[in-house]
């Protein structure tokens, strides 16, 4: 998988906790409609193309882990 997800994409998933790559995209993508920060709704974007290119098995064995 060629899907490196950036420190900040991580910590943007963490967000939307959650074990289904179908939920965390579906979750992202409503609160896109809600953004008014353009480099968030880029970085959201970014985060949903990633996630649209992997399985729900890649998905499944990733660790997500927030980073501060």
């Amino acid at each position: 998988m060629n899907n490196k997800f950036t420190v900040e994409e991580v910590n943007l998933i963490c967000i939307f906790e959650c074990k289904s790559r179908t939920k965390v995209i579906s979750d992202i993508k409503k609160a896109i409609k809600h953004l008014d920060d353009g480099e968030m709704v880029e970085l959201s974007n970014r985060v949903v193309a990633k996630l649209n290119n992997m399985t729900d098995k890649e998905f499944a064995v990733m660790e997500f882990v927030v980073t501060e």
